[in-house]
């Protein structure tokens, strides 16, 4: 995936855990604080993403890389940062949507107790997340995810 890491505000959690699906490493904030976003975002050297106009406007003032996003739409939002900085959007090396901790794909024996019956099956690649324990395979959601990041 590309080099862009991301500080993600409140206000556009939907848009992290996309993020975090297409390979980025997205952090999250929510309710924190706008300074103490914009200490994230100086001392972490990442992207801040913010649909807030003023935090935009202080973040440019102190010579952070931000990106301010009008839109409240997801697609919209993704085709934003794909224009911006030519961002992949593509699902082959997802992030954990949860925490944004790296999946490792896992042995179909090693999750039998972790998943459903009928997903387990179905299904022969797994993938758990290193943080959280997450479990995730390609299910009938896989398509509206392809779906979604291919129409950006």
């Amino acid at each position: 995936m590309g080099d862009h890491a991301f500080i993600v505000d409140g206000m556009l959690g939907s848009l992290a855990r996309w993020l975090r699906i297409a390979g980025y490493d997205s952090t999250y904030f929510r309710g924190l604080e706008d300074n103490r976003l914009l200490d994230e975002t100086r001392d972490s050297s990442r992207i801040m993403l913010t649909r807030d106009r003023e935090l935009y406007q202080r973040s440019q003032k102190l010579g952070l890389k931000s990106i301010y996003l009008e839109s409240e739409e997801v697609k919209a939002q993704l085709s934003h940062l794909k224009r911006e900085l030519g961002l992949e959007l593509s699902a082959t090396n997802s992030r954990c949507p949860r925490c944004n901790g790296l999946l490792k794909e896992t042995p179909k024996a090693d999750v039998q107790d972790l998943v459903p019956k009928k997903s387990l099956n179905s299904f022969d690649e797994f993938w758990v997340c290193g943080d959280c324990s997450g479990v995730y395979w390609k299910g009938s959601h896989w398509v509206k995810i392809r779906e979604t990041l291919g129409s950006t």
